[in-house]
């Protein structure tokens, strides 16, 4: 039987604040938005230094995102350890890569005052 290991790391700077970043983790609609194939479950509230989750879904294990103040903003880490869910794509691993990429890059867009982003492709 293959291992259906999930490991994804993932870093995006944004031009604005950790606690304005931080805003938008507590907004449980924009966390079902980004993530509807889970379901995220708090194990740790770091404060405006991120949130750590327990996850269950289509992604069996743990996630977090990680505020790292950098210059004039912060960067955004983004981690996801565990296995693939019982009913979850082959491709689980890039598709949650990809909303997510797609959901930090609206976020950046919208906070750095750039391009309107799309969100409802989510």
């Amino acid at each position: 039987m293959r291992d259906h290991r999930i490991d994804i790391v993932d870093e995006t700077f944004i031009r604005a604040s950790p606690e304005v970043v931080r805003a938008s983790l507590d907004d449980q609609a924009w966390v079902a938005q980004v993530w509807p194939h889970l379901t995220p479950t708090v194990t740790r509230d770091r404060g405006v230094k991120g949130v750590r989750w327990a996850v269950t879904g289509q992604v069996v294990g743990e996630m977090e995102v990680w505020l790292e103040p950098f210059r004039d903003g912060v960067v955004v880490h983004h981690y996801v350890r565990g296995h693939r869910g019982p009913r979850a794509p082959r491709n689980v691993a890039t598709r949650h890569t990809l909303r997510w990429k797609r959901a930090v890059h609206g976020l950046k867009d919208r906070l750095e005052g750039g391009p309107a982003s799309d969100t409802s492709a989510l």
